[in-house]
């Protein structure tokens, strides 16, 4: 996630060996398609263009589209007609959209590296980060601090600043799915273990977007700032959206601008937790079915890849999320499942391909910790 728990490291951007063959299996979909000397439009922010900031090029693509060691060799899509297959059933991601129709949730995954693995089975202490060294707080307690300072509204001013004090001092980035946050920005890496962490069921959620602030029980009903103010404790976790009124997408009139958007979850009220565990066969289970319905998806989108730049395709799902939704199709629901919109989630075979040779990486033979905080 973006601001304190973010992890320097290497970037995805290329097709890995193992699901070359599913990525490959894509150039008889992709209508009139031909060899160029040039990248594709989403490996560098448009036909012809640059990587705009923030975003990477395709690089080396072993074995796919792209560059490779071989010489300079990519597809570009010369044809405009695409039909997808018929798919029978809901979109593989349906049932993994976020909406702000329903903001609380009680179970989260937490992207973290092998030395916090290791200092989290020592001494079994989930929260113990105040922010990365450099990097400072993030975003979402810059927007918290300037509520904090505008005094219109009194409740919101002094619950913004209380959420930006001790009780989340100590925090961890989430979000509900693992895949979601599991590739981050290009050139960071947030680790490859996972957490999982599940609230109380009176845990309250208090969410920052659009320069407000609101709370919200697991019944998604508002609770009255008043209330949450008179009980900060029971506030488990932070949603924050990186939106127009904090330099992210404006999506306002006939076109949209700004910078990247993204969203994350804030973690760090201990006494809100119930469980955190790490290790687990449920865990592992989770990471095989992310694998599977991106398998799934990958299958039914290689026909349709996205074509426009990473930025522009930030811009415009970012904007998506807070549009009404008549009905989804397969690259809606994926799009309205993700928290980081970035380069490494594009909706292209060798992204997706990429994402999967991750996760499959990632998984694990358990060693389960569990840990239920103030038990003995």
């Amino acid at each position: 996630m973006a601001g304190r728990s973010r992890v320097l490291g290497i970037e995805r951007a290329f097709v890995p060996a193992a699901v070359a063959g599913l990525v490959l299996g894509a150039g008889a979909c992709l209508g009139n398609a031909k060899h160029e000397d040039q990248d594709p439009p989403w490996a560098n922010g448009g036909s012809g263009g640059s990587s705009p900031a923030g975003f990477s090029s395709a690089g080396s693509v072993p074995g796919g589209f792209g560059p490779s060691a071989g010489g300079a060799v990519s597809i570009t899509i010369t044809s405009n007609e695409c039909v997808p297959a018929a798919v029978m059933g809901a979109p593989v991601f349906a049932d993994q959209v976020y909406s702000r129709g329903w903001i609380a949730r009680r179970e989260f995954f937490s992207w973290t590296t092998d030395e916090q693995v290791a200092e989290l089975r020592r001494d079994q202490v989930l929260f113990s980060r105040s922010e990365r060294p450099g990097m400072g707080p993030g975003y979402a307690f810059t927007i918290l601090a300037q509520l904090g300072q505008n005094q219109a509204v009194l409740d919101r001013a002094r619950l913004a600043e209380v959420l930006r004090g001790e009780l989340f001092a100590k925090a961890r980035y989430a979000w509900s799915e693992p895949w979601a946050t599991r590739m981050g920005w290009p050139g960071e890496d947030y680790g490859g273990n996972l957490l999982r962490v599940v609230l109380k069921p009176e845990a309250w959620v208090a969410a920052v977007r659009n320069g407000d602030l609101m709370v919200f029980d697991q019944q998604n009903e508002l609770v009255p700032l008043a209330d949450a103010l008179a009980n900060p404790a029971r506030i488990g976790a932070i949603f924050y959206e990186k939106d127009a009124f904090s330099g992210g997408p404006s999506c306002g009139g006939s076109f949209v601008s700004g910078s990247n958007g993204y969203r994350e979850f804030v973690l760090g009220n201990l006494a809100m937790v119930e469980e955190w565990s790490l290790g687990t066969q449920q865990i592992r289970d989770r990471l095989s079915a992310n694998i599977e319905r991106l398998t799934t998806f990958l299958e039914r989108i290689r026909v349709c890849p996205i074509t426009s730049s990473a930025q522009q395709w930030n811009l415009a799902v970012c904007c998506a999320w807070d549009a009404p939704q008549a009905s989804l199709s397969e690259l809606s629901a994926y799009e309205m499942s993700l928290a980081i919109p970035s380069d490494n989630y594009l909706a292209v075979p060798e992204r997706i391909a990429a994402m999967i040779e991750t996760l499959q990486g990632d998984l694990f033979e358990p060693d389960p910790l569990v840990v239920t905080p103030g038990s003995p």
